[in-house]
């Protein structure tokens, strides 16, 4: 179980999303939540200079009076300004702090438009270990829709009960892609006899499983696609046209060969969906 107060790492750089990641940081954080902001000062030869503790304070400052001015109810937060590569620093921090939680930006250039995850937000939801909020649009208001992709597994159970007690009153739409039996393959195995049983069989077994899923995260509404293709298509293409503010993957990460197919289908659907993403990656024992 999650520990009373909940330690959330809030990674910002220089770019125009840093403010969309703080003021999404800023309005759920409650006081069960303590903010960590972490910036890196990612410059190769820093070292090599004289006025390095200078620059650092200079940063620290300089940040501080920025987030003061976006942290319009005055919410408990800590400053961390360090020198060296993000996704290091970040997910150092992150395990320092036991948090429970990462938020980071998904761009790496100064451009709103293009949604375009940047390689340290991809390094981060990879290296952690953790839960990682990525915060692709302006904030706007508290999320109050969002999809939840689903295998059905163990997983996929925790990421969304992870949301529904970081995000309370959020309407979670449940998508489940299950594979097509196409029509060559029964020809081909010479089982089109028994094709209706089979198929009636395959779709009760399937309902149990969702039921049963269902009882267990309290959520009714869920969506089963159908799907002969390619799921990364299919799934991004459902999830662009539902536009929910928040897109939920739980995914097993992509390190051991049983997990690829699913970590690897995270991975696209993390970079892809036009979304906001919270990537839901299990603590590694």
């Amino acid at each position: 179980k999650m520990s009373k107060v909940k330690n959330v790492v809030v990674a910002i750089d220089t770019s125009i999303m840093a403010n969309e990641v703080l003021k999404r940081a800023f309005d759920f954080a409650n006081k069960d939540i303590v903010l960590h902001i972490v910036h890196c000062i990612d410059i190769p030869w820093i070292n090599k200079l004289k006025e390095k503790k200078d620059i650092v304070l200079q940063t620290k400052r300089k940040l501080k009076e920025s987030i003061k001015k976006l942290n319009k109810q005055n919410k408990p937060f800590k400053l961390i300004v360090k020198k060296g590569t993000p996704s290091t620093v970040i997910v150092k921090e992150a395990k320092k702090l036991d948090a429970k939680l990462i938020i980071i930006g998904a761009y790496s250039k100064e451009n709103l438009k293009t949604k375009i995850l940047g390689s340290n937000a991809h390094n981060i939801a990879q290296k952690s270990n953790l839960p990682v909020l990525i915060v692709k649009n302006m904030f706007v208001e508290k999320y109050s829709s969002a999809i939840a992709f689903t295998d059905l597994s163990n997983v996929s159970k925790k990421s969304i009960k992870f949301t529904q007690k970081f995000f309370k009153d959020l309407d979670i739409k449940l998508v489940h892609a299950s594979k097509k039996i196409s029509e060559f393959a029964l020809d081909f195995y010479k089982i089109n006899d028994q094709t209706d049983f089979l198929i009636k069989e395959a779709k009760k077994q399937k309902q149990k499983e969702i039921d049963k899923f269902k009882k267990a995260i309290c959520i009714n509404d869920i969506e089963v696609l159908e799907e002969s293709g390619s799921y990364n298509e299919a799934l991004l293409s459902y999830a662009n046209k539902e536009d929910k503010d928040l897109v939920i993957l739980g995914s097993r990460g992509v390190k051991t060969a049983s997990s690829m197919l699913f970590g690897s289908k995270s991975s696209f659907l993390m970079k892809s969906v036009s979304s906001d993403v919270l990537v839901y990656v299990p603590l590694s024992k």
